[in-house]
């Protein structure tokens, strides 16, 4: 009986509960009714306006399809409502007119009259990219990105909204001119300073004064934007002042700070058992101050550590001299031995002379500022003695010689002074010879004397005149040696010096055409030249190796026979006189054939190909003579007047 109670009860108490739970429903449902009923007219009003906002943007957006949005403005040129042509003849005239004009800028001090400067468009390389520009334009509301579009679309409705113009400038050359006319306008601050009193140590310089700068990033800003405005505008511009920073007692600390630096005295230099000092004076030269806040700063002023290194490096600096080598019963000894050279390395001295200077400051360590052991770095000659063996220079590899017969003097002497220049050059493995660049400079200070060359088709007197028998000789040595030819070219017309065979000649005028070859060899290559009688010979020692070299008959063909010879009267001459300038010259043209194998590969093979052109005699005549009269002749009576 009581277990049947306690059941009820608990019937009872979980009945009340779902009816409390059902009216706590059924209140918030009522609640969220009358929620409803105070909102629902505000969210349809809202979601009216929001949809006919919607709706006019678009059909603004639709209006200004094919044209600019509105209210779209370079400077004040309105663009608004153009289309893409439009935009440009818009801002054409605007940009002529801008670009024809100048810039002016008004500087206006604290005191005293103000000052006009103006810059040109053509001063500073200003010129404006029309197609950019109207694409800028254009691009507003349409910038891909669906937010800023809508942004810009949006600002269009209400505002104007500025587009800079594209332009293309010389950034250098107009920080330029307003670097100058900061250099006009500017003065520097004075501050407490050192001065060397000449008696080994410092004093305090005293006449402290304001200084003014312009801002010269705040001038170049409104410069450019004038420039991407379009807009002609008088630009204002004036100084700020700056005062001196350094109090008294900082600056007694850094006069203090710099009389250690010379107490300490002077400075020795050491390098490979030479020896140098700075003395105190020059020390003192070097020596400066600057302000940091209030404090004076004390320093090693760069320009002059730098011009009191590149003058010690004067005294220290030599050039590595090469060994000379000669050729001798067919082997290459040692005529000169070689010899390093030296090399201060000017940046470590520059550091180590700042450092040790700056180390006196600091008492524990000014017996560091005493001595500074520089850094001289050895340099090793090009052709060095001690490697001798190494180059692989055992035998004679190849030689080529050609004549210089009935050549006149300057020719023959050229022919000497161009040889020498070559003799005793050394190429390595892979390197690519080249004949000017072994000549060096070609002129009277090398000791060439004028001679006949050949210029555009014609025989001229030049320095240097007769090399060409130095590059032919050189070439025909590259080739029975199997080099690889990289570069040649055949004379314009046919030169007797170098036939027989046609085609094997090869032209060399500074600074082109040049004959050049690589040396292909695994040694080393020693060229050697000789000159015995008419004969220039080159020779070339080095390593033989298997290689094997075929070089065709050279033969002509397509001969052309001269033109008509060419007369041109001087009037200085003496009448009747003829002097021959040049000579006829046949054409032609020739070629042969050239192969370098080498354990079945082929290295080189080529057809070397020359054309000839033909040319007349060319003479300098004297007027001609006026006929001697005939004392015998009978005399013509006049005939009368009709």
């Amino acid at each position: 009986m009581k277990t049947k109670e306690i059941r009820s009860s608990e019937s009872q108490v979980e009945h009340l509960s779902r009816i409390k739970s059902t009216r706590e429903r059924l209140k918030k449902i009522r609640e969220r009714i009358h929620l409803w009923k105070r909102i629902k007219w505000p969210i349809i009003g809202i979601g009216a306006v929001l949809v006919l906002f919607l709706l006019a943007f678009g059909i603004y957006s639709i209006i200004y399809a094919k044209t600019a949005y509105r209210n779209v403005y370079i400077g004040n040129i309105d663009l608004g409502g153009k289309k893409k042509s439009e935009i440009i003849n818009a801002v054409k005239p605007k940009s002529d007119e801008f670009l024809n004009s100048q810039i002016v800028l008004k500087y206006q001090p604290e005191s005293g009259d103000a000052k006009e400067y103006q810059i040109s468009g053509a001063d500073v390389g200003l010129s404006y990219n029309l197609e950019e520009t109207r694409d800028r334009v254009y691009k507003v509301g349409r910038s891909g990105n669906i937010f800023i579009s809508f942004y810009q679309q949006l600002k269009t409705l209400f505002t104007k909204y500025q587009v800079d113009a594209s332009y293309n400038i010389n950034q250098n050359a107009l920080q330029k001119k307003i670097a100058d006319i900061a250099v006009e306008v500017d003065s520097p601050e004075k501050d407490f300073a050192l001065k060397y009193s000449g008696n080994g140590g410092f004093e305090l310089t005293t006449d402290r004064q304001n200084g003014k700068r312009i801002d010269q990033e705040k001038l170049m800003s409104e410069i450019k934007n004038s420039i991407a405005d379009i807009q002609q505008q008088q630009i204002a511009f004036e100084s700020d002042i700056f005062s001196p920073q350094i109090s008294r007692e900082n600056a007694e600390i850094g006069l203090q700070k710099a009389n250690k630096i010379l107490a300490v005295g002077p400075l020795a230099l050491t390098a490979d058992g030479q020896n140098f000092n700075l003395d105190v004076d020059t020390i003192a030269g070097l020596v400066g101050s600057r302000s940091k806040k209030t404090e004076m700063e004390i320093f090693i002023i760069a320009d002059k550590n730098a011009k009191q290194v590149a003058a010690l490096a004067g005294q220290i600096d030599k050039s590595a001299g090469n060994a000379i080598l000669e050729a001798k019963d067919g082997k290459v000894v040692i005529f000169s031995e070689s010899a390093n050279g030296a090399k201060l390395d000017q940046d470590q001295t520059k550091i180590d002379i700042e450092n040790a200077l700056m180390a006196r400051i600091a008492e524990e360590s000014a017996a560091n500022g005493l001595q500074v052991i520089l850094t001289v770095k050895s340099i090793a000659p090009d052709i060095d003695s001690a490697k001798l063996a190494s180059y692989g220079l055992t035998e004679l590899v190849a030689s080529g010689m050609t004549n210089f017969i009935k050549s006149p003097a300057n020719r023959i002497h050229n022919i000497n002074v161009g040889a020498s220049a070559i003799d005793g050059t050394l190429v390595k493995p892979g390197e690519e010879f080249s004949t000017l660049k072994a000549l060096g400079k070609i002129d009277a200070s090398a000791g060439y004397l004028p001679e006949l060359v050949i210029k555009n088709n014609k025989t001229v007197p030049d320095y240097g005149g007769g090399l060409c028998q130095v590059s032919t000789t050189l070439f025909r040595t590259a080739l029975n040696a199997g080099m690889k030819i990289t570069e040649r070219r055949n004379h314009s017309y046919r030169v007797s010096y170098y036939e027989p065979p046609i085609g094997m000649d090869a032209t060399i005028f500074d600074p082109a055409p040049d004959f050049k070859f690589v040396n292909n060899y695994s040694s080393y290559i020693f060229i050697q030249s000789k000159i015995v009688g008419t004969k220039i010979t080159f020779e070339f020692y080095g390593t033989k190796d298997s290689r094997q070299v075929e070089i065709g008959q050279a033969t002509g063909y397509d001969y052309v026979d001269p033109p008509a010879p060419v007369e041109t009267v001087d009037p200085s001459l003496p009448a009747g006189s003829r002097n021959l300038i040049s000579h006829l010259h046949q054409g032609a043209s020739a070629k042969f054939h050239y192969k370098v194998s080498k354990d079945g590969q082929v290295l080189q093979e080529t057809d070397f190909l020359s054309k000839y052109v033909a040319l007349p005699e060319i003479w300098m005549v004297g007027p001609t003579p006026e006929p001697t009269p005939d004392p015998n002749a009978t005399p013509t009576p006049d005939t009368p007047a009709a």
